[in-house]
């Protein structure tokens, strides 16, 4: 459950269960450092001053907005920390057109389905481009700020609209036939990292941020 956390000044250091305690804790503070995070340890990583570090492993965060960009970070993480981040900015009509997905075989198709869709495509468009990219037989993390993400592959999610369903054809196509393994994050979107190290949230913002510039430059 979402909790407040304020790592300065010390005299309102702490973690507080409502934004009305926090107010109250941090109003005229000044340089007051504090932010919401999802969870308690996350909460107490910050105060004890260590933060919130990716495990060892492979990650993918994603991220696309309703205009069509797509953003997305590669991190690969060992004990000594982070040793190489690629970062993407792409469009949903970079990723698809050519794809040979059902519904999406030309650009037109892609932006009638992206007024459709709006940013749910982009979010599948991250996902799909993650699963064609990554080396066969990897096992990646992927970070992503909406749900269907992983409620619609995992089967969670239910849809009746036909481009979604082709496109989640095609992933689980390249699931199988790469031979992936793939554990999903949910990491709620526009998190700041104000108050210490959150790399979950840092990765995420940049995904954000390479999705806006995917669209900037289109």
């Amino acid at each position: 459950m979402k909790v407040y956390v304020v790592t300065g000044p010390n005299e309102v250091r702490g973690i507080y269960e409502t934004w009305a305690e926090c107010k109250e804790a941090v109003s005229g503070i000044p340089g007051a450092r504090y932010q919401a995070v999802d969870n308690r340890s996350k909460a107490e990583a910050m105060l004890s001053g260590s933060g919130v570090t990716l495990p060892p492993g492979s990650y993918a965060f994603t991220d696309g907005n309703s205009a069509g960009g797509v953003g997305i970070v590669f991190v690969e993480q060992d004990e000594e920390g982070i040793r190489s981040a690629t970062e993407v900015s792409t469009s949903v009509e970079e990723v698809f057109v050519g794809a040979g997905i059902p519904g999406l075989e030309s650009v037109s198709a892609v932006r009638e389905a992206l007024r459709a869709l709006r940013n749910v495509l982009a979010e599948l468009a991250g996902l799909y481009h993650v699963l064609g990219r990554v080396p066969p037989g990897s096992e990646h993390a992927i970070v992503h700020d909406y749900e269907g993400v992983a409620a619609w592959l995992e089967g969670r999610w239910k849809t009746k609209d036909p481009v979604v369903e082709a496109i989640l054809g095609a992933c689980r196509a390249l699931l199988r036939d790469r031979r992936l393994t793939l554990t999903f994050q949910h990491q709620r979107g526009h998190q700041s990292t104000w108050a210490g190290r959150d790399d979950f949230a840092y990765w995420n913002a940049r995904a954000d941020a390479l999705a806006t510039e995917a669209v900037g430059s289109s």
